[in-house]
């Protein structure tokens, strides 16, 4: 409704020309103002509470969008002037002395118009206008038919006659509230025994201050006193205009029986009806002193996530993610399978008797599966060091922002709470490796390892036969000088001792090169876990708050939009 509002015052704002860019100095235009007020409350209403937007500012700003719509919608051919004043300040007589005609009843003790009364200078399009003011038909006056020679001027002018603030009539002071919110140009009416009366300086004059442009005085019925004491009330009214912020206020000394100031009111409203500004700076003011209230929700300042606390927060979730973890898991892995694949066989022999198998007691020889399973159930295992992360991280942010900013930023930092330890398993399982394989050069090497016990196994046989045959005379069919020299036991000895050696550096600088690419895969795969981690870091806190913070931004450009500033 309020987008609709503000767009609506930007089409209509046509019929006033450039009164709402005085100058031309690139200020935003009133259409401008309007949209982004509009804009203001669509972002508030979103974050209002008991600790965010006032709710009670967000409807003033709805009515006063939807208010000026309407005004700027009706005919800008017209220029609405109220007449207020309490009773007895003459406001009357001047509205049937300016009108040319009692329209209006006069009454000097007691209030008199009950109802405004309204008299137009050029009747035609002002039909909906009256309608929206809510001028009854039996109290609109027409100075259409017959213009007296001067008042061509006037046409367009649509000048109303209030009730008295200050009437004992119930529903008079609602309705002096309604009209002068409505009207384009206010008129006070004061007399020289009441003009410093609280009533109407406290509830109207002080708190329409920012409309100083769009409000004059009148120094009423100044026949009553003696033209020494008309320029001493004159002077007081001005000091005491002046002290309320009211500077700009015209202030004029008028008398309805005398004519006394007649001419420099009607030129008043000439030069009003004339430039057909009023209108729109009434507006203006509206928006002015609305807008000053959204102020405290802003200040100046960079709002970003420090580079510092996004560091931290991908650091946290690794940690509470268990990504060390994984990694020196997936490097010992390695360690095992590859000593059962190129370690000695003997050593694998012992370690395949019962309780002595490392790799199948630890349950790791599956490095797709267990492995993978051991990394899926690691995050979840740590929420309160990710929850930690999160409120030091919006709580960090917020802190550097205004209510209710730090609250709403805090809340998004924690949006997606629920999904992030999943999702830091699920990361960091796929980061491990996709299956269990095994490099062919590790079976090359199981082989040739094999290869070398088979030799040594065929060393120690041929010293037993050679110690059998040789040394023991065992009777034997055959001779062979392989079998019969007892001083071939040293060298065979020696080929023996030589197989193990090998088999010994075999296994030793096979394991040192499985450790090198071991921990090449380590850093490999902390890379992506890390690289994962910061991704879903990013979509699951820092985006959430980067678009909370975005938000922010964009309601302090659309409020020095709305404030007036280019």
């Amino acid at each position: 409704m309020t987008e609709y509002a503000g767009a609506a015052a930007s089409e209509d704002l046509a019929d006033f020309g450039s009164a709402t860019d005085p100058g031309g100095y690139g200020r935003p235009s009133l259409p401008g103002r309007l949209t982004a007020l509009a804009r203001l409350v669509q972002i508030g209403s979103a974050r209002s509470g008991p600790d965010g937007f006032d709710p009670g500012l967000l409807e003033e700003a709805a009515d006063l969008l939807g208010r000026a719509g309407e005004r700027l919608r009706l005919s800008g051919a017209h220029t609405v002037v109220t007449l207020a004043g309490g009773t007895g300040s003459g406001k009357s007589s001047l509205f049937n002395v300016l009108a040319g005609a009692d329209f209006s009843p006069v009454g000097v003790t007691r209030p008199t118009t009950s109802e405004p009364h309204a008299c137009v200078w050029g009747m035609a399009g002002a039909g909906p206008l009256l309608d929206w003011l809510g001028i009854q038909r039996r109290h609109r006056y027409a100075r259409a038919s017959a213009l007296d020679q001067g008042e061509e001027n006037l046409n367009g002018l649509l000048l109303l006659d209030l009730p008295d603030h200050d009437s004992v009539m119930a529903g008079a002071a609602h309705e002096v509230d309604r009209m002068v919110s409505l009207a384009d140009l206010m008129i006070w009416v004061l007399d020289p025994q009441k003009y410093a009366d609280a009533a109407v300086h406290t509830r109207y004059l002080v708190r329409l201050a920012a409309h100083s442009s769009v409000t004059a005085v009148l120094l009423n019925q100044s026949d009553m006193i003696t033209p020494e004491q008309a320029e001493d009330c004159l002077t007081d009214l001005r000091r005491l205009l002046d002290s309320e912020g009211l500077h700009d206020v015209r202030v004029l000394m008028t008398s309805a029986t005398t004519g006394t100031g007649i001419d420099e009111l009607r030129k008043v409203l000439i030069e009003t009806v004339t430039a057909r500004r009023a209108a729109g700076e009434r507006i203006e003011a509206d928006v002015d002193t609305l807008v000053s209230r959204f102020e405290p929700f802003a200040q100046e300042g960079e709002a970003v996530v420090p580079e510092a606390s996004a560091a931290a927060l991908t650091e946290a979730f690794g940690h509470g993610a268990g990504m060390a973890a994984a990694s020196e898991a997936l490097r010992g892995t390695r360690e095992i399978r590859a000593a059962e694949y190129i370690g000695w066989p003997v050593a694998s022999l012992a370690r395949s008797l019962p309780g002595r198998n490392r790799a199948r007691r630890t349950g790791l020889w599956n490095i797709a599966g267990q492995l993978r399973s051991l990394a899926a159930g690691t995050a979840d295992a740590q929420p309160a060091e990710i929850d930690n992360a999160l409120t030091a991280l919006g709580s960090e942010v917020g802190r550097r922002l205004p209510a209710p900013w730090s609250r709403t930023v805090y809340s998004a930092a924690r949006s997606r709470a629920d999904e992030i330890p999943g999702a830091l398993g699920a990361a960091i399982v796929e980061s491990l490796p996709a299956d269990g394989s095994v490099p062919a050069w590790w079976r090359l090497v199981r082989a040739w390892q094999w290869a070398l016990v088979a030799a040594v196994v065929a060393g120690v046989a041929w010293i037993g036969a050679i110690v059998a045959f040789g040394g023991l005379h065992v009777d034997r069919q055959v001779s062979s000088p392989l079998l019969d020299h007892l001083n071939l036991l040293p060298w065979v000895g020696a080929v023996i001792v030589a197989m193990l050696l090998l088999g010994w550096l075999t296994s030793s600088g096979c394991m040192n090169m499985v450790m090198l690419a071991a921990d090449r895969e380590r850093v490999r795969v902390e890379q992506s876990m890390r690289s994962r981690i910061v991704t879903l870091a990013k979509e699951l806190v820092l985006i959430p708050v980067e678009q909370e913070l975005s938000e922010y931004d964009r309601f302090r450009e659309e409020l020095k939009t709305a404030r007036g500033r280019a």
